[in-house]
């Protein structure tokens, strides 16, 4: 199944939360590949988050957010 296309009026909310995921990940250091093998998806699904091409759902955030240890409301302040 393709991904659903990202409406225009949500394509610049979605790359500002892939922006937050990927300076996450980067601030540790952690390559996109290794995220996506602790979250159980595949790394183009990854990538696909990080740069807002794809909707993701709650429980993605939610994986993100527990696995650099911050709350989910951390990770969207100010959206």
């Amino acid at each position: 199944m393709k991904p659903k296309e990202i409406k225009p009026e949500h394509q610049e909310l979605m790359k500002e939360i892939g922006r937050r995921i990927k300076n996450l990940r980067t601030d540790k250091n952690l390559g996109y590949i290794e995220m996506a093998k602790a979250m159980g998806i595949s790394r183009n699904a990854y990538n696909a988050i990080e740069l807002g091409n794809v909707y993701f759902n709650f429980s993605s955030l939610l994986l993100i957010a527990n696995y650099h240890s911050i709350h989910i409301s951390k990770l969207l302040r100010g959206l």
